[in-house]
């Protein structure tokens, strides 16, 4: 699959030799498929384009759907009527996932033209022409056969002596002529496994262990654990400079010597194991030095290829693995991707500006798509960037709510609810009310442009970010990969669950740290203040340099703290308390002195009315 998808993608630049052969096989199905991938293509290639034209989009969406997928199509591809109403479904407004089903479908039936054009080309190759023609001896011909003949005679009798001394070139042959047997065991296997490699059978993890059962009962198991041992040695990373070299030496030893692959049963001939020879550097430099990644590769490939001629063939053919496959409950749609990793367009970018938006079309744009639609390997994925920190798993749900607006857009919802879902995506996450305020790793330019245009770019508003997003994610989705390959399935989410529960400890610990030598700090703080109020006194001076102490200084960094602000309300509400009891006491202390002065006032008022009384009397 991958080597018909190399060749697909460079077909336009080899004079369409794929198409041609499909055209001239005389399958209609063969080239309607290519003709179909062809065209799919240019569509794709309109979404990486300076300007999408959505109506341009639009128009050849609708074109493939009625030359390939209608029920009348004059170039019907056979697709199922399910993914053909699902298709049918999405195409207003059409987005670049729309055709994902129907380009698998077309991938598989483009396989078997494909196979069967290797084939042909491998029998091709191995004739050689032969022309019959009219020769005229003359002098000079019959004296140049008179000196063949008699070299011919004088090299058989220097074979015939040597051939006593020196039997090993003979001994050595015996595995090429073991390998001229391997093209023909592929005719046992089933039509529908031609396809099948060691990489197709190491990406279902329960048929390796049947295949290890298999070649131990031919005694031919070395063969798998040589490449898995190879295969672990070249994923050791440079750094474990001790693991790499413990390897190397386990490698050299077990198989890298005459009883296996420098011997008579070896996988390679007597021509490539001179070759790895002299590329290693002799034998004692393989076993005392590290492997080369070089060497590595060239022994994994010779390696493989003895296991997909001689023995894999054998496997597929079994009765026991034809009625494991029988009773194999139907893929979905991931696991179906993760059987056929697919290239799927040459690598592109697309310029935002300064800042660089790039889409990466590799060859598992598809399966990582697929993978997060679905909920199960969706979820282990999300725990998995949690772990990461930054906006990754922000980044994640960003594309998982614009995917359900395009949903909301397919299911004809109205206008009124299309623009509430946009409203509630830019609030969350590129105009969010909580700092920062974009919440997902895009440019700010990019963020800036949605909010400006959110009304003139249609359905295609999030199109955009949404590719960006996506590139961050791809990023991490090896080393996800990885750690999914090293886990049995059962395994991993309890796995995630239990990291990420470990993340948030360590972050929340973080927290209470910094918020315990906040406190800390803002307690000296306090300290310090009362120190200066019981030195300064309650005057003017003192509310003055409160303020300055609480204002920042030009070269100190504004920041926010929510413990910080808890504080200081605290601190207000303490000066507020103690201003409103300091008005309190002045006001009563100024009722009891006016009450004083009227008592004295009125005690000299009496005295005057009784000495005026008296003297009235007298007189």
């Amino acid at each position: 699959m991958e080597k018909m998808l190399q060749a697909l993608s460079v077909d336009s630049r080899a004079g369409l030799y794929f198409t041609h052969f499909c055209v001239q096989s005389g399958n209609q199905l063969w080239e309607n498929a290519v003709y179909f991938w062809t065209d799919l293509r240019h569509y794709h290639e309109l979404f990486y384009q300076d300007g999408m034209d959505p109506y341009r989009v639009q128009r050849e969406a609708q074109l493939l759907y009625s030359t390939y997928l209608y029920t009348s199509a004059r170039r019907s591809i056979g697709v199922d009527e399910e993914i053909r109403r699902k298709v049918y479904n999405r195409l207003m407004p059409a987005f670049e996932e729309l055709f994902d089903e129907v380009e698998e479908h077309t991938l598989n039936i483009l396989l078997q033209p494909w196979t069967l054009l290797v084939s042909r080309d491998e029998e091709s190759f191995q004739k050689v022409c032969v022309q019959e023609g009219n020769r005229v001896e003359s002098q000079d011909y019959r004296e140049l056969q008179s000196v063949y003949e008699e070299s011919e005679h004088r090299l058989k009798q220097v074979q015939q002596s040597g051939s006593i001394q020196s039997p090993s070139p003979i001994a050595s042959s015996t595995p090429s002529s073991k390998g001229l047997q391997a093209p023909n065991s592929w005719s046992s296997a089933s039509p529908n496994y031609q396809g099948y490699r060691l990489g197709s059978l190491l990406r279902h993890r329960h048929e390796i262990g049947h295949f290890m059962s298999f070649l131990q009962n031919q005694d031919a198991s070395v063969h798998l654990t040589c490449w898995l041992d190879l295969e672990q040695y070249r994923r050791t990373p440079q750094r474990d400079k001790a693991v790499k070299q413990e390897r190397s030496s386990h490698i050299a030893t077990k198989y890298l010597n005459r009883k296996y692959f420098f011997g008579p049963d070896s996988p390679a001939s007597t021509e490539q194991q001179n070759d790895i020879m002299h590329l290693a550097g002799g034998l004692e430099r393989l076993k005392l030095e590290c492997l080369s990644n070089v060497v590595v590769v060239e022994i994994q490939d010779i390696v493989r290829h003895h296991i997909e001629k001689t023995w894999l063939p054998q496997f597929l053919s079994t009765a026991e693995f034809t009625e494991r496959q029988k009773h194999k409950p139907k893929p979905q749609a991931a696991d179906r991707l993760s059987q056929h990793v697919y290239h799927r367009r040459g690598t592109r970018r697309k310029a935002w500006k300064a800042e660089g938006l790039w889409m990466s079309s590799s060859k598992e744009i598809l399966l990582f798509r697929q993978i997060l639609l679905n909920p199960v390997t969706c979820l282990q994925f999300q725990h998995f960037v949690s772990l990461k920190g930054d906006f990754l798993e922000n980044d994640m749900l960003f594309w998982l709510e614009v995917q359900r607006y395009k949903d909301l857009c397919h299911s004809h919802s109205d206008e009124a609810t299309i623009q509430q879902k946009i409203s509630t995506i830019i609030n969350c996450f590129i105009n969010s009310s909580m700092p920062p305020s974009l919440q997902i790793d895009i440019p700010p330019e990019q963020a800036q442009h949605i909010l400006e245009k959110r009304h003139k770019l249609g359905p295609y508003i999030f199109r955009e970010a949404q590719m960006s997003v996506f590139s961050e994610l791809l990023k991490v989705w090896p080393e996800f990969q990885e750690l999914s390959s090293s886990v049995e399935e059962k395994q991993l989410l309890p796995l995630l669950q239990e990291k990420r529960v470990k993340h948030r400890a360590r972050v929340r610990r973080q927290r209470r740290e910094e918020q315990e030598s906040d406190e800390s700090s803002r307690r000296e703080e306090e300290d310090m203040g009362n120190v200066e109020e019981e030195q300064e006194g309650r005057s003017g001076k003192k509310q003055w340099r409160t303020q300055s102490r609480v204002q920042p200084s030009p070269t100190q960094p504004l920041s926010w703290s929510y413990s910080k602000y808890m504080a200081a309300l605290k601190r207000e509400e303490v000066l507020l308390r103690k201003k409103s009891q300091l008005e309190a006491s002045f006001s009563t202390a100024s009722d009891s002195s006016s009450y004083c002065s009227v008592n004295s006032a009125g005690s000299k008022h009496s005295h005057r009315q009784s000495h005026r009384s008296s003297t009235v009397s007298q007189i």
